[in-house]
């Protein structure tokens, strides 16, 4: 009995991984389990951006913060955002805006953010910043403002992005579970933990919980999946 190969989101870069596994007799579920929508916050950060500013920095810890910041670069913003020190957690959650040209800090080796915290404080030092523009969704952590602040950084908050968990179909992962097939599932956010147990009926979530091989991406995210077992 082949097993499911199940991936909490629907991504182009996801699609090497689905094919080796779907060339190794592997059924592959993608799930689009939650988009975004504008957060209340982008009118306020787009006229940030606007204005020249002095000893600020901007830091965010997700990927679709980074597309939202995208989003809003008219060639103007553009022009503001490039004379800023950028920080993001990792990576993948710096790549949108390293594609357009910018340089972005993030550490490298075990992203979270508490050594972001530590990387932005010693960067501070260096390059004369005190205030750090935090763009965040309507979900996110507190650990990065909240080491900055403990730290004597001020911190403005900017929601650029809400989550809205979708309805995608979930019963080849309900039907993989009756039939006692080895899963594994990749989790790329806190809230795609949540997303796919408010989808799968109470029963199958309690034997997904047990007997499902879970790939967590970042250190958040194996948070939220230690915490909902």
């Amino acid at each position: 009995m082949s097993g499911l190969l199940l991936l909490t989101r629907d991504d182009p870069r996801d699609d090497r991984i689905t094919l080796e596994a779907e060339r190794d007799g592997q059924e592959v579920v993608r799930l689009k389990l939650l988009g975004t929508e504008p957060g209340r916050d982008e009118d306020r950060f787009a006229s940030w951006l606007e204005v020249p500013q002095v000893d600020a920095a901007i830091a965010w810890t997700s990927r679709r913060a980074a597309e939202a910041l995208l989003a809003l670069l008219t060639p103007e913003r553009r022009a503001g955002l490039g004379h800023l020190p950028l920080f993001a957690v990792g990576a993948g959650s710096a790549a949108p805006i390293v594609h357009e040209g910018f340089q972005v800090e993030y550490v490298s080796e075990h992203p979270d953010a508490t050594k972001l915290a530590e990387r932005i404080l010693e960067e501070s030092e260096r390059r004369g910043f005190r205030r750090v523009a935090f763009l965040h969704g309507d979900r996110a952590l507190p650990d990065l403002p909240r080491a900055l602040h403990v730290a004597g950084t001020e911190v403005e908050p900017f929601e650029l992005y809400r989550i809205r968990f979708l309805s995608p179909d979930v019963s080849a992962v309900t039907r993989a579970i009756e039939e006692g097939r080895q899963i594994l599932a990749f989790f790329f956010s806190p809230s795609g933990v949540e997303a796919l147990e408010r989808l799968l009926p109470s029963d199958a979530a309690e034997r997904f919980r047990e007997e499902a091989w879970t790939m967590p991406h970042g250190a958040t995210t194996e948070r939220a999946r230690l915490d909902r077992g």
